[in-house]
């Protein structure tokens, strides 16, 4: 089997051709690009980690607060996390990772989808609480592919941003109907490289989108990547009045 150059190996080639893969220069290039993708992997673990364990730290305060007024435990006292022994660290976080499986236990039978409702209810009867949860909501939705559908279209798309010139990957959300006209718009959410979480909103004619074959995760990755790790092909058509990620169109007012 041919062996695959590792991106280090290849720049450290491409380097050689002026300065050698052997000299300092080339050395120090080479293993910079070796500790880039070990030191952004480490910096999710530890995001991840830090806020699992932010969280575990109050579940762990409401649990043995209860185990307490059932005279079932000792008076609670709040873990100080850069202070906190191994084995209350530990409870934090699979306390944390306990209670975000028992969420989506909930959110998948009807006894707890009925309570979820209920507590989304409440949410909405308080301003401004209202508007940024079920934004929020509807955007998580949208990217998540939760409330697709069958004959839901392909969302990830490319759209001419930022000018004709050049084609941007994008998710689309929904679509709206221009009351005047009847011309019907796209919103996409154009994601930044390497962070997708922050990027651009833009409302598209909905024919000049290009509605490809990509699922989530392969745009998703390639965004990730820089394009580094995008699939070798894509099939794409142009959208078309009636395209619309929630079956459905939307009207502006």
């Amino acid at each position: 089997m041919p062996h695959s150059p590792t991106a280090a190996e290849a720049v450290a080639k491409r380097i050689g051709t002026s300065v050698g893969p052997r000299t300092i220069r080339g050395r120090i290039v080479a293993g910079v690009l070796i500790i880039i993708p070990l030191a952004v992997t480490a910096f999710v673990i530890r995001y991840v980690y830090a806020a699992a364990l932010s969280v575990g730290v109050w579940l762990v305060y409401i649990v043995s607060k209860a185990l307490y007024l059932l005279n079932l435990g000792a008076q609670p006292t709040r873990i100080d996390p850069s202070n906190a022994a191994w084995h209350e660290i530990t409870i934090a976080v699979v306390l944390t990772v306990l209670m975000l499986y028992l969420l989506g236990w909930l959110g998948t039978n009807v006894a707890g989808r009925r309570i979820i409702e209920i507590f989304e209810a409440l949410l909405e009867r308080i301003p401004l609480v209202d508007t940024i949860y079920t934004s929020v909501k509807r955007m998580v939705q949208a990217l998540s592919g939760s409330n697709k559908t069958d004959d839901t279209a392909q969302r990830v798309v490319l759209i001419d941003f930022p000018h004709k010139e050049m084609m941007a990957l994008g998710f689309m959300t929904n679509t709206v109907t221009d009351k005047a006209t009847g011309q019907q718009y796209a919103t996409v959410f154009v994601p930044t490289t390497p962070n997708p979480t922050s990027g651009y909103m833009e409302i598209v004619p909905i024919e000049r989108i290009r509605i490809t074959d990509w699922s989530m995760e392969e745009a998703l990755t390639t965004i990730l990547s820089g394009g580094a790790s995008s699939p070798d092909y894509v099939s794409m058509r142009a959208g078309k009045p009636g395209d619309s990620p929630s079956g459905t169109a939307n009207h502006l007012k």
